[in-house]
């Protein structure tokens, strides 16, 4: 850490900060800062120098009208030595040379800036105040005759803002550069302290995440999962233009179960489901308990002849375990690949076709299944 601090200062602010006289060079060619900008700013110096003291007091008088530029200054003695080096600031922008030498000094005035707790928004607006009081003073005292007045005055404001646009960007590097030290010193500090927190921590977040989306009844996804799944995977099809269907089914006899065998048969029944389910997926499928006895299935890269032998797998599976005389009506929606409706339509399409399988259900009791394909 030593070495490291002695040899920063064997280098300017700029060689610090990797800035390069091609760098500078970019920065003006950037700017579209030319040597007719130069010309420009060295032939107004002569009346920047003879107004030099009036511009500085009127740039001093408004910014000091704030409250925290006033705290920031603090009294009379610090404001004079303030003065005093804008004043050098405000001629060295007339000097025609805009080299490393002059980089340096930039980047001097926003590390010192920085040091004392000015805030870039308020650097920044002093800087634009600057430049509002440079501008009057060209339109004010103009050079060559009346002719030629409008054309000159405009060439040297435009140089003006140039330079000081110029001189900003090396400031706030340095605001920037601190910034970045800064953080990198607090993300160390950080990394040393969490190292040996980190496993827990990370388990302890993938639990919560689990739980934040997880039914615990059936061990499916919840409400929430199930719409940022829909959502994703119906973006994910859209893109790879491939199919996607969701089937809605809701428990036909379950209320009956509830009612006379009472809510923990109901829970078991509803826990058997979980199962089920999970047992009749393809890795690929998502299976979710949407609420009560209502249950989503998304199937990715999937057809209504695909979701049909899904149901007949997920009907076997019911017959193959108790279920109490409880059997299932499905309503199946298919979008994609060409054309997609949004996860709002395609649930509603679902739970549609579910209440018309349901209806097949109310005549004679079983499984049932209503399907179509929606598009845009």
């Amino acid at each position: 850490m030593k070495s490291q601090d002695t040899h920063n200062l064997k280098q300017t602010l700029a060689e610090q900060l990797q800035i390069s006289a091609h760098e500078i060079n970019y920065r003006k060619k950037l700017l579209g800062f030319t040597q007719n900008d130069v010309n420009n700013l060295l032939a107004y110096k002569p009346i920047i120098v003879k107004h030099i003291d009036g511009i500085i007091k009127n740039f001093y008088d408004f910014m000091t009208s704030f409250s925290e530029v006033s705290l920031i200054i603090g009294d009379a003695e610090t404001l004079r030595r303030l003065s005093s080096a804008m004043h050098r600031y405000v001629l060295d922008l007339f000097d025609g040379v805009y080299d490393e030498n002059y980089v340096n000094k930039r980047l001097r005035i926003g590390l010192v800036h920085n040091r004392i707790g000015v805030p870039p928004e308020l650097y920044m607006s002093g800087i634009y105040h600057l430049q509002s009081n440079l501008d009057n003073t060209v339109n004010m005292y103009s050079l060559g005759d009346a002719k030629n007045n409008y054309a000159t005055s405009l060439g040297i404001k435009q140089a003006i803002h140039k330079i000081l646009m110029f001189d900003m960007q090396f400031v706030l590097d340095t605001y920037f550069s601190r910034f970045i030290n800064q953080a990198n010193s607090a993300r160390e500090e950080l990394k040393i302290y969490t190292e040996s927190l980190e496993k827990t921590i990370d388990e302890r977040t993938k639990e919560l995440e689990n739980l934040s989306m997880q039914d615990m009844l059936t061990g499916l996804y919840n409400q929430r999962a199930f719409f940022e799944n829909l959502r994703r995977e119906i973006s994910t099809a859209e893109r790879y233009k491939e199919s996607l269907v969701l089937c809605y089914f809701d428990l036909n006899g379950f209320k009956a179960i509830n009612d006379k065998k009472g809510h923990q048969a109901g829970d078991d029944l509803l826990t058997l489901v979980g199962k089920i389910v999970k047992a009749s997926l393809r890795d690929a499928d998502i299976g979710c308990r949407y609420g009560g006895d209502e249950f989503a299935l998304i199937l990715p890269r999937s057809s209504v002849e695909s979701a049909e032998t899904l149901t007949k797998r997920l009907i076997e599976n019911f017959e193959a375990e108790n279920m109490l005389g409880v059997s299932f009506s499905m309503g199946i929606a298919a979008t994609g690949p060409d054309d997609f409706v949004s996860h709002e339509v395609l649930l509603k399409t679902a739970d549609t076709e579910m209440y018309k399988a349901k209806e097949k259900a109310k005549k004679r009791r079983g499984f049932y299944t209503s399907a179509v394909h929606v598009g845009a």
